[in-house]
This record gives C-alpha cells, sequence and structure tokens, in this order.
C-alpha cells in the first residue's frame, strides 16, 4: 500500500518498503483518465467557440462586400441581423455548427440543372442571399420553397441526401438564384459532428 500521495491528483506514491497493490494501479488510471477527459472537453468547447466566431466574421465580409454590389442592402442587413441573433443563442447549445460559403452562379435551371451545395456536416437550414435582393432559406425536410426578392417570388424543389441539398426553379435562372456569374452568399446551420 502506497505511502505518499502527488499533490494535484492524489496519485499514489511508493516507497521501497511498501507492498504495491493493483487496485491502487486501477484508481490511479481512472483518476488520469477522467483528468485528460475534462482537457479534452475544455479543448473542444474553447474550439468550437473560436469555429464560431470566425464562421461569424467570414459571414459578416461576405455581407459586407455584397452591400457594395447589386445585392439589396436591406435584405442583407436583415439576414445578417437575424444571423447575429441565433449565432448568439447557438452558442450556448452546442448542437449547431456555422458554416458559411458562397457560389457563382452558371446560368442554368430546371430539373436536370440543379443547384447543390454538400456541407461538412449534415445541413438543418440553408440561407440563400443573392442578386437584386434575392433570398431564401431552405429548411431540411421540405421538398418545396421559394425564393423571392424585389417584388419577384420563385417556387424551389428542393431535394435532400446526407450532408447535400439541392434545389432547381423550372422558371428560370433567376428564380433558382443561379444567374451566370452572379455571386450568392451561403449561410448553413449543420447538425454539430455529423
Amino acid at each position: 500500500m502506497a505511502s505518499n500521495y502527488t499533490s494535484n491528483y492524489n496519485l499514489n506514491q511508493w516507497s521501497a518498503s511498501d507492498r504495491v497493490l493493483r487496485t491502487e494501479f486501477n484508481a490511479d488510471n481512472a483518476k488520469i483518465d477522467a483528468a485528460v477527459k475534462a482537457v479534452d472537453r475544455r479543448v473542444d468547447s474553447l474550439n468550437n467557440s473560436k469555429a464560431s466566431a470566425s464562421a461569424l466574421a467570414n459571414l459578416e465580409a461576405v455581407v459586407d462586400g455584397l452591400k457594395t454590389s447589386k445585392a439589396d442592402k436591406t435584405a442583407l442587413d436583415a439576414l445578417k441581423n437575424t444571423v447575429n441573433k441565433h449565432t448568439t443563442t447557438l452558442a450556448g447549445k452546442g448542437n449547431c455548427q456555422l458554416y458559411t460559403t458562397s457560389y457563382t452562379g452558371t446560368g442554368t435551371n430546371g430539373a436536370k440543372a440543379p443547384n447543390s451545395l454538400t456541407f461538412p456536416y449534415k445541413p438543418l437550414v440553408v440561407f440563400l442571399a443573392g442578386v437584386e435582393g434575392m433570398q431564401s432559406i431552405l429548411v431540411q425536410g421540405q421538398n418545396t420553397g421559394s425564393a423571392a426578392g424585389t417584388g419577384n417570388g420563385y417556387i424551389l424543389t428542393i431535394t435532400w441526401s446526407g450532408n447535400s441539398v439541392s434545389w432547381s426553379n423550372f422558371n428560370s435562372a433567376f428564380g433558382q438564384m443561379n444567374e451566370t456569374g452572379e455571386t450568392y452568399v451561403v449561410v448553413a446551420l449543420l447538425k454539430a459532428g455529423g
């Protein structure tokens, strides 16, 4: 049996004359395992906080850049405010990850030429913002949605598959949010860790 213990985690310290017991080794290993796991949790929490802050900063930069382009300033400001509110709320939840990206339109539309995005994790909600104030919200599980802006409204057909979402509009590339050479902002809430 150990006659001394470490000062921080009370681990066994044996003297030459002490009898060494297996149960003492097992108890020490359990303490070490718990301490290492606690450090892992703290590191994961810090990484998630930094990732959310970084994603939000990227989104703000993209939105600010679009303000000076053809996009409707009011619609983009409203999207930015909504994302900021949701980001603050989600920071305390830990069950979603904020993800931002963009894509450039190709000018195609319709069921045979859908837009498609693949994310690192399953998307729960995808926000799209584009030219002339066009915006859309794609919600996981819904197979139809709409794109709207400055007096125009278009029906989108949506397909979800794992970490991907596709959408199309049979009327026009504008209605599909896919005009040639135009940049579209994407903000998604992903299921954390899968």
